[in-house]
């Protein structure tokens, strides 16, 4: 299968917008944007998401054993896109209001929810590994509708 064409054919799905963060021993912060986030189970509280296997924020969680899911609301395309680019050298937590979760990993305090998980499991799938998250803490900090990714795009969440 051709990756460029199954890309486009992927990028038919829409799907909610999350920021992974996650913490390494020092201190050092680190996050990407996601769309591949799932609940996994209630009993035990089990989430997922996928990263690609070589990305600095996949390494840091497997190192640091631990991650948040920050879901972005409506009005949050360009946290969205600051965590998706913006190179070495940006600091990618300059906007927005973030927080400490009880890991150590950042939470954005103006998130439509957010989840603190410790790794449970990481299995390799391709060139992506996917991350088992044991929920250790979570919050709903504003009710609003959720930032949409689909066909390379950004939307706004239907209004409530």
């Amino acid at each position: 299968m051709d990756t460029t064409y199954l890309r486009a054919v992927l990028a038919q799905w829409a799907t909610g917008v999350v920021v992974v963060t996650t913490v390494h021993g020092d201190g050092e912060r680190h996050g990407m944007t996601a769309s591949s986030f799932t609940s996994v189970a209630l009993e035990p509280g089990l989430v997922s998401v996928c990263l690609a296997s070589g990305s600095t924020t996949c390494r840091m969680i497997r190192r640091s054993g631990v991650f948040a899911v920050n879901v972005l609301g409506h009005d949050h395309e360009d946290i969205g896109r600051r965590f998706a680019g913006g190179g070495a050298d940006t600091d990618r937590f300059a906007v927005g209001h973030w927080d400490t979760a009880t890991t150590g990993a950042a939470v954005l305090a103006e998130a439509v929810a957010w989840l603190d998980c410790v790794v449970t499991a990481c299995h390799p799938a391709g060139d992506h590994t996917i991350v088992l998250g044991l929920v250790q803490d979570a919050a709903t900090p504003r009710p609003a509708p959720p930032l949409i990714y689909h066909d390379r795009t950004y939307y706004e969440g239907m209004a409530r």
